[in-house]
């Protein structure tokens, strides 16, 4: 939602640090709450008569029963990644935020048939679609958000099963069709932790791999999680841009 010349000063809570909590006690509170309790309240009253809404219920399926506004804020100015390291880049996502990340990024933004930020999301497709885009662009963000959603439901099935898809329909299909380039570098890492038993996200250290192919090391007995950030032999970045800095710049 777009406020023109709206209020920036409002403390809006995001909705999945609430879960099971009564929102009474959460509603907006500031510089022209009001405006904005209103469109949430109005909002109620118009998706509880929408068509969508009435066949979800006959189906025994939630309704969308709700808008909720949270993290707000005003346009940022930022840089392009050209601007900034001289090298074109795309992304692939399901989630509106971080393509609005990436069109300030200046990236093309690739659209994938079937994407859907959940368990059931088309994970091969967005693996196809990353190597295709590199054969045009230098650098590619792809980004999945099933595994934080599952977080979210407080599913341990679904969080394993959003692992165990990425790891397989993603990992395994990227470095596949990154065979086609004769050098090329990997940067994995979660933008960080959303634990099942918690549902919401935390401020721990998220464990990142970086890999070049152009380096022989051998770390296939060195697991991938979070038990990595306790180790003393490893790169730390207490400020999130320099891990960047060091992928482009200095790797």
């Amino acid at each position: 939602m777009v406020w023109s010349g709206g209020d920036v000063d409002i403390e809006c809570v995001p909705p999945h640090d609430i879960l099971g909590k009564d929102i009474i006690d959460y509603l907006p509170v500031g510089d022209g709450e009001q405006v904005i309790r209103n469109i949430m309240q109005e909002s109620v009253n118009i998706l509880e008569r929408h068509p969508i809404n009435l066949d979800r219920v006959k189906k025994g399926k939630n309704p969308g029963n709700s808008v909720w506004l949270w993290g707000q804020g005003r346009r940022p100015k930022m840089p392009t990644f050209y601007e900034k390291y001289e090298i074109k880049g795309a992304l692939v996502s399901a989630v509106d935020l971080t393509k609005g990340l990436g069109i300030y990024a200046g990236f093309e933004i690739l659209e994938v048939p079937g994407m859907t930020g959940w368990i059931d999301t088309n994970y091969k497709g967005k693996a196809d679609a990353t190597i295709d885009a590199l054969k045009r662009v230098d650098f590619v963000y792809l980004h999945v958000e099933s595994p934080d959603e599952a977080g979210h439901s407080g599913s341990v099935d679904n969080k394993i099963r959003a692992i165990e898809d990425f790891d397989k329909f993603v990992v395994g299909n990227v470095l596949s069709g990154l065979k086609a380039f004769d050098e090329y570098r990997i940067l994995l890492l979660p933008d960080h932790p959303t634990p099942v038993c918690m549902r919401t996200h935390t401020a721990d250290p998220v464990p990142f791999v970086l890999f070049d192919s152009r380096d022989s090391i051998d770390n296939k007995d060195v697991a991938y999680d979070e038990t990595i950030t306790e180790r003393n032999d490893i790169l730390v970045f207490d400020e999130g841009y320099k891990l960047m800095d060091y992928f482009i710049k200095e790797l």
